[in-house]
């Protein structure tokens, strides 16, 4: 049971995957690339990065850092409103389903850092970042640490962007 906690909240932490979606392995290897075709080198770093314009890495970092502070505050509206809701992968009734139940037994302290842009197209970035994401359970028992790094892309809906895949990798 303890064992099922754990992965519900490393799931939740990377922005939970929809149910009934494939668990696809984890790529750590440099030959490893995700469904864009991103390679990771042993350390599990990005091998090419790009530079966007100012106001779409100012757009996008917000969107991330709301993401972030929503979840470790317990803010489910706002957590929510960082996902597109025409996400195929996001399931956004599933997700506040799953995100309440799970804030009822646990609190979460997720940090982001080394955030690398890899795409820019029209209306979609790709981004791959480092994350730590520790689970308090409310009971008191052991906290738990997790340390990953995802891509996640996020589309551009008005001014805004919204999580639409998120793609994690092991360290």
């Amino acid at each position: 049971m303890k064992n099922k906690l754990l992965l519900l909240c490393i799931v939740l932490s990377l922005v939970l995957v929809a149910c009934g979606s494939k668990e696809e392995e984890k790529p750590t290897t440099d030959e490893a690339g995700d469904k864009h075709g991103i390679k990771i080198d042993e350390k599990g770093n990005p091998k090419e990065t790009i530079q966007v314009n100012d106001k779409t890495e100012k757009a996008v970092k917000e969107v991330i850092e709301q993401n972030r502070k929503s979840l470790n505050e317990g803010n489910v509206d706002e957590y929510i409103k960082t996902i597109d809701s025409n996400s195929k992968q996001l399931d956004v009734k599933e997700e506040e389903k799953v995100l309440k139940d799970t804030l009822k037994n646990y609190k979460f302290d997720k940090k982001i850092s080394n955030i690398k842009f890899l795409e820019d197209k029209k209306d979609q970035v790709v981004v791959f970042y480092s994350t730590e994401t520790t689970a308090h359970p409310k009971d008191g028992s052991k906290e738990e640490k997790k340390s990953f790094k995802e891509a996640v892309t996020l589309i551009k809906k008005g001014d805004t962007y919204k999580i639409s895949h998120v793609e994690p990798y092991a360290i």
